[in-house]
C-alpha cells in the first residue's frame, strides 16, 4: 500500500473509527484515489476503538492497516494512530466521510512549507459547509469562542477560529515534539495537540476545509446536551493547560 519508494511512507492518514461499518468504505477509497494521484508513498491506519460491528473488517477489505485501541474514547484512538503512524506527514481525519478528501492536497500545500510545523482545517467559511451538515450555529460559535481563548493565550502567534476540526496534518519531526504530552483521551484531544504546537514554539496555521453530512448518526453533534458537556471539557482544558506553560 504505498511502500515502493522508500521505506518510510511520506504520508500516514489517521482515521480513528467506531462503529464506522457504513461509511469507511467510501471514505478509504476515497483517500486513496487522491494519494494516488499525488504519486507518493502513503498508509492509511484505521484505529478501531471497540467497534460493535464490521469496521474493522471493512478496512482491512480496503486495504488499510487496522491498530486496535481498547481505551474508550476519540482521544485515546487518535494518540494510538499518530504513534502507529510511519509517515513523514501525519495526517487525521474522521472515518464517517464529513471531510472531502481532495482538501489533503490543501493541507499538503501549506504543511510542507519550511516554516509550518501543523494545518488545522477550519470549518467557519460557509459556503464550503453543507447545509444539512451537523454545524449548528452552539457548535459554529461554540468552536470559534473556545479556538480565540487559544489565540489569546499565546499572544496571538496563530490566528485560529474553528478548535473542534479534527482535519489536520503534521509534520513527523513537529508530531514527535508532543506525542509523549498528548493525554486527553475524550473529544477534548482536539485543542489538546493545538495547545501543545504552540507551547513547544510550533508554528500552526489554519486553511478552509470543506464539511458534509456525515454518514450514520454523530455521537456528540447529534446531541445538544453532549455538544455541550464537550464544550466544557474543551474549556476546562483550555484554561487550565494553555496558561500554563511547559
Amino acid at each position: 500500500m504505498g511502500y515502493e519508494m522508500e521505506e518510510r511512507p511520506f504520508i500516514s492518514i489517521v482515521l480513528p473509527a467506531y462503529n464506522e461499518e457504513d461509511a469507511i468504505g467510501m471514505v478509504l477509497e476515497e483517500f486513496r484515489d487522491v494519494l494516488k494521484s499525488l504519486n507518493v508513498s502513503y498508509e492509511i491506519v484505521v484505529v478501531d476503538n471497540n467497534s460493535t460491528d464490521k469496521t474493522a473488517e471493512v478496512a482491512e477489505r480496503y486495504g488499510a492497516k487496522v491498530a486496535k485501541e481498547i481505551k474508550q474514547g476519540y482521544g485515546y484512538a487518535c494518540i494510538r494512530g499518530l504513534r502507529e503512524a510511519k509517515g513523514k506527514i501525519v495526517v487525521l481525519s474522521e472515518a464517517d466521510n464529513s471531510f472531502v478528501a481532495k482538501d489533503l492536497k490543501k493541507l499538503l500545500a501549506y504543511v510542507e512549507e519550511d516554516d509550518v510545523d501543523m494545518v488545522l482545517g477550519t470549518r467557519t467559511t460557509l459556503e464550503l459547509v453543507e447545509k444539512d451538515a451537523k454545524m449548528g450555529w452552539l457548535l459554529h460559535w461554540g468552536n470559534v469562542f473556545l479556538a480565540k481563548l487559544i489565540q489569546v493565550q499565546f499572544w496571538g502567534r496563530c490566528r485560529l477560529t474553528d478548535v473542534g476540526c479534527t482535519f489536520r496534518a503534521i509534520k513527523r519531526e513537529a508530531l514527535q515534539k508532543i506525542i509523549h504530552n498528548l493525554r486527553v483521551g475524550g473529544p477534548a484531544f482536539s485543542p489538546e495537540m493545538i495547545i501543545w504546537c504552540l507551547k513547544k514554539g510550533l508554528r500552526v496555521i489554519e486553511i478552509p476545509v470543506r464539511y458534509r453530512r456525515r454518514i450514520g448518526e454523530s455521537k456528540i453533534t447529534a446531541d445538544i446536551r453532549k455538544s455541550i458537556k464537550v464544550g466544557l471539557m474543551m474549556l476546562k482544558l483550555i484554561i487550565t493547560q494553555g496558561f500554563w506553560r511547559d
